[in-house]
């Protein structure tokens, strides 16, 4: 036990600060699926969201954020939930969720058994959004300002929260559709590859491209930030972009060293039969048929016409061997005497 307490405090003091922002507490339980709220996600939201209360009275302000807050993270499990019923279905079972500032991840016992499962599971989230925009849409439209607002405040809470969760809700479902890899878009984007190529080499495409994304992230972010008035949401946009691009960093490590990102094994070429396959990527049993049929094709052509061609000498060697005889080997032509050493030639296997 003492062991224990020295080595807690022989931690460099970055690595203990660090720790802070990876902590979490356990909300609950719903549906089978555990819950656990990042601590630094009850802060760093609120902050954000303040910029939108600025001038309001602390009670309004405190309501206003408080009811974003708890609307975006309950879309947000909601989201996860929606990963993790359609994977039910396939057999993939997910024990927790976790909720962090920049968004949830859905804890997944297993990988999708196989690309298309994949694309299911991967719509399955951003559906949940169409979802959402079927009950607050409509309500934005018949919900006017100053409906709910209580007496002597500047602030319609439901009217706020109604005409934000449209807003949220679209536009989560609209970044998670971008095909960049990890997000939904960049899954489906791989399972759309992997129905025309081993799964690992398109796992090496859809990473790259990931990762593009992610910079594009992190430089708006950067711009959004810095530019007057300020976006708070730059940040979290720049956080993302780095989550996104050490995503695509693991996910192209596993592709070089793993069978396939699911559970299904490919019935195409595994991955490892070809030791130098992360240089050109692994292409399925029937592309390496087509491949081999062409080479035996242009192979028996070049013998047919090497055949064409030894014969046609042969012929032409006959008719020299002819004129030899009748006029001696002073009697032949230059051409003759090319043609009888092109046959020596070929005698010897030159």
């Amino acid at each position: 036990m003492g062991e224990m307490y020295r080595d807690s405090f022989s931690e460099p003091g970055w690595v203990r600060f660090l720790r802070i922002f990876s902590a979490s507490f356990r909300l609950g339980r719903f549906f089978r699926v555990e819950v656990r709220v990042f601590y630094v996600a009850l802060i760093v939201m609120p902050l954000i969201l303040l910029r939108a209360a600025e001038g309001l009275p602390f009670v309004q302000g405190a309501t206003y954020i408080a009811l974003i807050t708890v609307g975006i993270y309950v879309v947000i499990w909601t989201h996860e939930m929606g990963h993790i019923v359609a994977g039910r279905r396939y057999g993939v079972e997910t024990p927790r969720i976790t909720l962090s500032p920049l968004g949830g991840l859905a804890h997944m016992s297993s990988a999708p058994p196989n690309a298309k499962k994949e694309i299911v599971i991967a719509l399955a989230g951003p559906a949940v959004h169409l979802l959402w925009l079927a009950v607050f849409f409509p309500l934005s439209l018949v919900v006017d300002y100053g409906d709910f607002r209580p007496a002597g405040w500047d602030l319609d809470p439901a009217y706020q929260f109604i005409e934000t969760m449209v807003y949220i809700n679209l536009w989560m479902a609209l970044f998670n559709l971008l095909p960049f890899f990890p997000l939904d878009g960049g899954r489906v984007f791989r399972g759309i590859l992997a129905g025309r190529m081993h799964p690992n080499r398109a796992t090496l495409i859809a990473a790259k491209v990931g990762m593009f994304g992610g910079v594009a992230f992190i430089i708006v972010g950067i711009v959004l930030w810095v530019t007057p008035p300020e976006d708070y949401w730059g940040i979290i946009l720049i956080l993302i972009g780095i989550s996104g691009l050490q995503a695509c960093k693991q996910e192209r490590m596993a592709a070089l060293h793993s069978p396939g990102p699911y559970m299904e094994s490919d019935p195409r070429q595994p991955w490892q039969a070809d030791p130098e396959a992360w240089k050109h990527g692994a292409d399925d049993a029937e592309a390496a048929s087509k491949r081999a049929a062409r080479r035996a094709e242009k192979e028996a052509e070049k013998q047919r016409k090497d055949a064409d061609a030894d014969a046609a000498l042969d012929e032409e060697v006959d008719r020299v061997l002819d004129r030899l005889n009748e006029v001696g080997l002073d009697g032949l032509t230059a051409k003759e005497r090319k043609i009888l050493d092109r046959a020596s030639k070929r005698r010897r296997g030159e």
